[in-house]
C-alpha cells in the first residue's frame, strides 16, 4: 500500500492543506537532496527509487571497506616480511592470521604482534660491569681467565660466548642454596628482608594481592618506614592487580614502584607480548634471589586447579650478587637517562673478580637484541654434552635450532631426559608441548610427566659439570618475546645437586612411553597439530 492511500496520512495531508503548513521538502532547500553526494536521506534511508539502486549503494560501501582491509593486510604483510626480524615460522603464522582473519587479525597483530624497535628498552646495557668485561675478555684472549681451573675444562667456549656476546662476566658466588619448595623459599626471603639495613631491590613478573602478597607488601612497608630504601619492579600486565590504591601505605612510607611495560605502553613501545618475566631480588648487596617463583598463595599451598607448585629458585651470596643487582638497576633505569646517583651508589666492588666459590655467569635476554643469549647458552650446553642432559620445563615449544640440537644429541647416544607437567595452565601451550615431546620420544628421548602438581621449574644440567637455572622456558615466547635472566653455573657440586633433585622428582612422575603416546585419541592429535601451527605465536 502506498503512503498516500493510508487514512492517517490522508488526514494529516488535509490538515496541513487547511492550515497552510508547508511540507518538510518545502521547508528545506532542494540542494539538501539533489546536491548531496551520499545516497541517504535525512531519515537514514536510501533515496533511490528502486531496490537495485539501494543495493548498488550498499555494495559500493562494502566493497570499499573490503578493499581497504585488503590493502592494509598486504601492507602489514610486507612489514612483517621485509622489516621485522621474526623467525620464518612466526612470519608465516602471522601471515596466515592476517589472511584468514582479516579484521580480527589486524587487531591481534597491533596488540600482540609488533616488535620493539629503536627504543632504550632494547639495550642490554649493564653499565657497572663494562670495565670488568673488558678486563676478562683480555684475560681470556691471553688464556689466563680459565687457566688451571678443572671445572672449566670443556666449557671454555660457553664462557667465551657469554663473555663476548651476552655482557656476562665470569663471577663467583660464596654460597648457592637451591630452593624447590614455596614455603622454604618465602621463609628464607622474608627472614632476609627483615634483616635488611640499607636497601631492598626486588623484581617480579606477578605479585598477587592475596594473603602472601599482602604479607609481602606489609613487610616492605615496614622496612620503608624504618628508613630502608625499598624499590620494586613489577611487570605491568603480570601484576596488573597491583594498583597504586593497593600500594597506598607502601608508597606513603617511601617505597618506590616501577611497572615494566604497562598495557598502555603498547601504543608507544611495542605490543602486549613483550613481558618482563624476571624474578630477582638483592638485599644490602649481600644476598640475592633469582629463579621461577612469583609472589602469591598458590606458590606455597596446593592449588585447587594445579595442585602442589614445584619450582626452583636460588639464594646467592658473594660477588655474583653484584651482577644480579646490576641487572635490576639496568631494568629500573631503562626508559630514562641514568643519573649520577645510580652510577655512584651501586658500583661493582673490585673483589667481584676474585676466584673463589661457585663460578657462574648471569645471562639476560630480551626482544630486539641481535642474539638470543639464554637460548644460545642452552644450545651450547647441549652441543658439549657427552653423557647426559636433564631438563625440567613447564613449556616445551623449542625453535628449530634448539629442537634439532636435542635430536642430534639423542641420535648421538646422549641420555636426554625431559620432565614436564601433567596438566596445562595454558591449553594451547600444553598441547603444542605434547607435539614436540612426542617427536623427541620417537627419536629416543625419555620423557617424564610430573604427577604431584604443576612443574614450573626451568633447569638443565649436563654431565655433572654445568647447569643453568632461571626464568627462561624452552619456548618461543621466552627466547624471543620476554625479558628473561638465567644463571649458568660451572660447578660439579651444584650440577650434582640439581641432578639429585631431578632424580628425586622422578618419585612423583610416570614415564610417557612411545606406546602410551601412540595410543592418544584422534581428538588429542588434532589439538596437538593445531597448537603446533600456532606455536610461534604462543
Amino acid at each position: 500500500m502506498r503512503t498516500e492511500d493510508c487514512p492517517a496520512f490522508s488526514s494529516y495531508a488535509s490538515f496541513r492543506s487547511k492550515h497552510n503548513i508547508p511540507s518538510l521538502a518545502q521547508q528545506l532547500p532542494a540542494a539538501k537532496y539533489s546536491d548531496s553526494p551520499f545516497p541517504l536521506s535525512l531519515n537514514g534511508k536510501f533515496r533511490g527509487d528502486s531496490f537495485s539502486e539501494r543495493e548498488d549503494a550498499f555494495m559500493s560501501w562494502t566493497e570499499l571497506l573490503i578493499l581497504s582491509i585488503l590493502i592494509l593486510n598486504i601492507f602489514l604483510g610486507f612489514i612483517i616480511i621485509f622489516r621485522e626480524r621474526k623467525s620464518a615460522q612466526a612470519t608465516w603464522a602471522w601471515l596466515m592470521v592476517l589472511l584468514f582473519l582479516p579484521v580480527i587479525g589486524l587487531i591481534f597483530y597491533f596488540i600482540f604482534g609488533r616488535e620493539l624497535r629503536n627504543n632504550p628498552w632494547n639495550e642490554n646495557a649493564l653499565f657497572k660491569t663494562n670495565a670488568l668485561l673488558h678486563h676478562q675478555r683480555e684475560a681470556f684472549a691471553e688464556q689466563t681467565l680459565t687457566q688451571d681451573t678443572p671445572g672449566f675444562e670443556g666449557v671454555e667456549s660457553l664462557i667465551y660466548m657469554h663473555l663476548t656476546h651476552s655482557y656476562a662476566p665470569l663471577t663467583y658466588a660464596q654460597s648457592v642454596d637451591l630452593l624447590t619448595d614455596g614455603k622454604e623459599k618465602f621463609g628464607a626471603l622474608f627472614a632476609d628482608l627483615r634483616s635488611a639495613r640499607e636497601y631492598i631491590h626486588l623484581q617480579y613478573f606477578s605479585i598477587d594481592p592475596d594473603d602472601l602478597g599482602g604479607s609481602f607488601i606489609r613487610l616492605l612497608t615496614e622496612k620503608a618506614e624504618q628508613g630502608v630504601e625499598v624499590m620494586l619492579i613489577a611487570d605491568g600486565l603480570g601484576s596488573y592487580k597491583l594498583t597504586n590504591r593497593y600500594l597506598n601505605e607502601y608508597l606513603k612510607a617511601g617505597g618506590r614502584v616501577r611497572r615494566f611495560f604497562p598495557p598502555r605502553s603498547m601504543f608507544s613501545y611495542g605490543s602486549l607480548n613483550h613481558r618482563n618475566h624476571r624474578k630477582l631480588g638483592v638485599i644490602d648487596g649481600d644476598i640475592a634471589y633469582m629463579g621461577g617463583f612469583n609472589i602469591g598463595d598458590k606458590y606455597t599451598s596446593d592449588n585447587n586447579k594445579l595442585g602442589y607448585w614445584r619450582d626452583s629458585h636460588l639464594r646467592i651470596t658473594g660477588s655474583a650478587v653484584h651482577h644480579l643487582h646490576d641487572q635490576f638497576i639496568s631494568d629500573w633505569n631503562k626508559g630514562r637517562k641514568f643519573t649520577s646517583s645510580d652510577l655512584h651508589d651501586y658500583l661493582v666492588p673490585a673483589s667481584s673478580s676474585l676466584r673463589r666459590g661457585v663460578p657462574m655467569q648471569i645471562v639476560a635476554s630480551g626482544p630486539g637484541l641481535e642474539q638470543n643469549q639464554v637460548k644460545n647458552g642452552f644450545v651450547r650446553m647441549i652441543q658439549k654434552a657427552k653423557h647426559y642432559i636433564y631438563i625440567q620445563t613447564p613449556y616445551f615449544i623449542p625453535d628449530l635450532g634448539l629442537f634439532d640440537n636435542l635430536r642430534v644429541a639423542i641420535l648421538s647416544g646422549i641420555d636426554v631426559r625431559i620432565m614436564i607437567p601433567n596438566k596445562p595452565d595454558h591449553p594451547f601451550i600444553y598441547w603444542a608441548t605434547y607435539f614436540y615431546i612426542g617427536e623427541l620420544i620417537k627419536t629416543g628421548a625419555t620423557v617424564y610427566i610430573y604427577d604431584r602438581g604443576f612443574l614450573h621449574s626451568k633447569t638443565m644440567v649436563v654431565d655433572d659439570q654445568v647447569s643453568t637455572l632461571g626464568t627462561t622456558n624452552m619456548d618461543e615466547r621466552s627466547v624471543s618475546l620476554n625479558f628473561e635472566v638465567n644463571t649458568f653455573m660451572y660447578d660439579e657440586a651444584m650440577a650434582l645437586r640439581m641432578k639429585k633433585t631431578f632424580q628425586h622428582d622422578l618419585n612423583h612422575c610416570h614415564e610417557l612411553t612411545l606406546d602410551m603416546y601412540e595410543q592418544r585419541s584422534n581428538w588429542i592429535r588434532m589439538k596437538e597439530n593445531f597448537s603446533q601451527l600456532l606455536s610461534p605465536l604462543l
